[in-house]
């Protein structure tokens, strides 16, 4: 990524935040030319000592002091906390718009990239980003000052002038041949930082089935190869950064002694002022100060262009484009649902998952879909959820192609209840306002009682206001669904899909939740999938599936009678 599209993707950015800019610039630049005059005046000073008027030199430094403490006080104190309010503005702005980003990524993004690798980003990378600014602007402050310190030294010594301009273009030199093996070295870190972070994620996410399955020692092993490759990088990056700041010290020294020989000399040959040579003992270090903050700056930058690259691969659809929605708004969804020939396979695999589908599902009745694993029952539902679209052929809701819906009508008229569903580390209650910020208690707790969820809540000390834990792992994997089930229906979506959302209830509540399934297909589509097949016997219509194509539909009854594979499904699973 080049240094003009860098600049280009972080101005709006900066723009947001111009008023903070601006006057943090201005104290910042008044803060830099107090510190200027602190040099001068502490020469000016001493060469009055020199010649004997005492109190003129106690009064300059009284008054050196007395600006010392003004800057100290209002414009560097001032031009710190507005900088710093800007930079935390910056990495509010970059995080936002990038996880709003990241969560408009299709599905595909999510099974090629570690959430780890989208953690990072949204995360470290942005952090990256608004330290370098904060240096780049402070820089930029600092060299405005230099170039007024440099003017004040042009006119009392051509010679040290030329020492200053040939000291900062070897600086200039130096970094940049430094820098470009510091990007490559970089990249490398973010990328094993991404794997990092995707696995401890991964591993605090499972700790039960870590600890069920007794893999602690393997998870550690595996860790510490990842941890030790990522320091391994990282010691090495480190020890390069040292052997450039090493360089970039030493080169400043014999910079400084240089300077400083100059200005004898000259003061011997009459050329010079001993004003000068006190002055310059603040004057040289302020350069050195500039030079070690570029120095720092350089490998910071180098750090930037990668996070700045990885954030822009994401924001500018360079890694996967954003899910596209229609136009369409359906304000009153009738339930409709047509598959017509769609032929579907994921991605590059050429094998279809579903090959010339047919379905049609009426409104207000119970479907259910049966058949062997990897017959393509739950790819039906991600075409639904446009997880995916179709290869070939259209998918119809109410008779409008699935595409053509805008993102909103899309999810208000679908929900889906999983076998392990997803709930948020919240309070019960929470997980409902999640879904309706202006849902009451009275209202959760209704549907919550149709899910056969609300007795148990109701003995919990904090009642719906207990968090559940990280996904849920405070409920047992019935609680789970029936919370579930309960958060479903308070959309009051048309269409509910039941993705194995029984598989983990007792046969009492199964047959309860059933019931409720009966009675809510009086107003909503229902469509189950299960292995169970006591959980959809009394559907109106039950569909077979082999090979991606429905070979058989019917009653159970009728099923059960003149169908062979619904026969041996039953014996199997009932």
């Amino acid at each position: 990524m080049k240094n003009k599209e860098i600049l280009q993707f972080l101005k709006p950015f900066v723009v947001q935040e111009k008023k903070y800019i601006f006057l943090a610039v201005v104290l910042s630049l008044v803060s830099s030319l107090i510190g200027i005059t602190y040099g001068y005046f502490s020469g000016l000073a001493m060469n009055f000592v020199a010649e004997k008027a005492f109190e003129i030199g106690i009064i300059i430094l009284l008054l050196n002091l007395l600006l010392s403490i003004l800057n100290n006080l209002f414009f560097e104190r001032l031009s710190t906390i507005l900088s710093t309010r800007m930079s935390f503005r910056v990495i509010e702005n970059i995080t936002f718009i990038l996880f709003r980003k990241v969560l408009k990524l299709p599905t595909k993004a999510f099974e090629e990239k570690s959430s780890g690798e989208f953690i990072n980003r949204i995360t470290n990378d942005s952090e990256t980003i608004t330290d370098a600014i904060s240096s780049l602007i402070y820089i930029a402050i600092k060299l405005l000052a230099s170039l007024f310190i440099f003017f004040y030294v042009l006119g009392n010594s051509l010679f040290v002038a030329l020492e200053i301009i040939v000291y900062l273009l070897g600086v200039c030199m130096l970094s940049v041949k430094f820098n470009k093996k510091l990007n490559t070295m970089q990249k490398e870190i973010r990328s094993e930082n991404d794997l990092y972070i995707a696995n401890v994620n991964e591993s605090i996410r499972g700790i039960r089935e870590v600890r069920a399955l007794g893999i602690n020692k393997n998870i550690i092993k595996n860790l510490k190869e990842i941890v030790t490759h990522l320091f391994q990088k990282r010691n090495n990056t480190i020890t390069y950064e040292n052997n450039y700041y090493a360089i970039m010290g030493s080169l400043a020294e014999v910079f400084i002694t240089i300077v400083f020989i100059t200005i004898i000399i000259e003061i011997l040959l009459e050329r010079g002022s001993y004003t000068f040579l006190i002055a310059m003992t603040y004057y040289v270090y302020n350069f050195q100060s500039l030079v070690d903050r570029f120095a720092t700056f350089s490998t910071q930058y180098q750090k930037l262009k990668v996070s700045v690259e990885r954030i822009y691969e994401v924001v500018a659809n360079k890694l996967y484009p954003d899910i596209s929605y229609g136009t369409y708004h359906n304000l009153k969804p009738v339930g409709e649902i047509n598959f017509q020939n769609v032929t579907f396979h994921y991605h590059d695999n050429k094998n279809k998952i579903l090959n010339g589908f047919n379905l049609n599902v009426k409104p207000n009745t119970k479907v259910a879909i049966i058949g062997k694993s990897g017959q393509g029952k739950s790819t039906i539902f991600n075409l639904l959820l446009r997880y995916f679209d179709a290869t070939k052929g259209q998918v119809l809701l109410d008779g409008i192609p699935i595409e053509e819906y805008d993102e909103e009508s899309l999810r208000n008229t679908i929900s889906i209840i999983r076998q392990d569903p997803f709930l948020f580390n919240k309070s019960i209650l929470d997980n409902f306002k999640m879904v309706n910020d202006k849902i009451t208690l009275n209202e959760v707790r209704k549907y919550c009682k149709i899910a056969l969820i609300d007795e148990y809540i109701m003995t919990l000390p904090q009642k719906y206001k207990t968090i559940i834990g990280e996904g849920g792992v405070n409920l047992s994997g019935g609680q789970k669904q029936r919370l579930a089930i309960a958060r479903a229906l308070s959309k009051n979506s048309k269409i509910i899909l039941f993705d194995e959302a029984t598989s983990a209830l007792d046969n009492e509540s199964q047959e309860k939740i059933i019931s409720v399934m009966n009675e809510i297909a009086k107003e909503h589509t229902i469509i189950t999938i299960a292995h169970r097949l006591s959980t959809i016997i009394d559907s109106d219509v039950i569909h077979i599936m082999e090979d991606g194509r429905i070979v058989s539909s019917g009653t159970h009854e009728k099923l059960l009678k003149e169908n062979s594979i619904y026969q041996e499904l039953y014996r199997n699973n009932a």
